[in-house]
């Protein structure tokens, strides 16, 4: 039996496909054995099978096809980006998050780490996110204004290193509790001021049936360029 479900304190990976096992009663009925629960490991089905690691979405953009862990916000438009050789180019389009279209992929777990390199051209806005819709997304952005932390309701607080064109960013959501570093090239990593909390970015708060993932986006003029994106299932804090 498949059954849609939201693992409880962490709505924020959205809706979970759920298989359950069933036995049939004498009756002709079908029931979920007695004893057999949703919140507990259940036997694999086929004996000595083990359970497939999840997805590892990151790239090093080498290929020139963009990978299936990828997707465009609500559209798909090829002419906006390139990739190959070590680096994705992504062409600006909007003024904000909530009139382009984030680049995204899904991941899951409660705690992991995401990092990328991002280079802009002036008049570009980029940034590492992790992006629910279009008006809620937190992470940490580079721009002519330099880097800083966007909240979840697009407040950015405060800035550091104006004029900075590249950086590499990282994002470490341990548990829904997120904080944000930085990395010029040639020096060492930064930890920003900010931090996130982000167990409201969730259906039963905001709607939509979605969940939280990991974007990247270009936004203004110009474009960014992407290299290296990284993924760790764990929380990975730079020495």
């Amino acid at each position: 039996m498949t059954v849609h479900a939201y693992e409880n304190g962490y709505r924020t990976l959205g809706r979970q496909t759920l298989l359950l096992p069933i036995e049939w009663t004498p009756d002709g009925w079908f029931r979920v054995p007695p004893g057999t629960r949703t919140a507990a490991p259940l036997p694999m089905p086929v004996p000595g099978a083990r359970q497939q690691p999840a997805l590892d979405p990151s790239d090093n953009f080498t290929s020139s096809q963009l990978g299936l862990q990828w997707a465009f916000w609500h559209e798909f438009d090829p002419a906006r980006f390139t990739t190959g050789n070590g680096v994705l180019m992504l062409q600006a389009k909007g003024d904000s998050l909530a009139n382009t279209s984030a680049l995204t992929t899904p991941v899951g777990g409660h705690a992991y780490t995401i990092e990328i390199d991002v280079e802009v051209t002036p008049g570009c806005a980029s940034g590492l996110l992790l992006f629910y819709d279009p008006q809620h997304a937190t992470g940490i952005v580079l721009d002519d204004q330099g880097i800083g932390v966007r909240l979840a309701n697009g407040y950015v607080p405060s800035r550091k290193n104006k004029g900075a064109a590249r950086a590499t960013l990282r994002v470490v959501n341990d548990r829904q509790e997120c904080d944000f570093y930085y990395k010029l090239p040639g020096h060492l990593w930064q930890k920003a001021e900010e931090s996130s909390e982000i167990a409201g970015m969730q259906h039963n708060v905001l709607g939509g049936f979605l969940d939280v993932r990991p974007a990247v986006l270009a936004t203004g003029q110009g474009q960014a360029t992407f290299r290296n994106f990284r993924y760790w299932p764990e929380v990975k804090v730079p020495s």
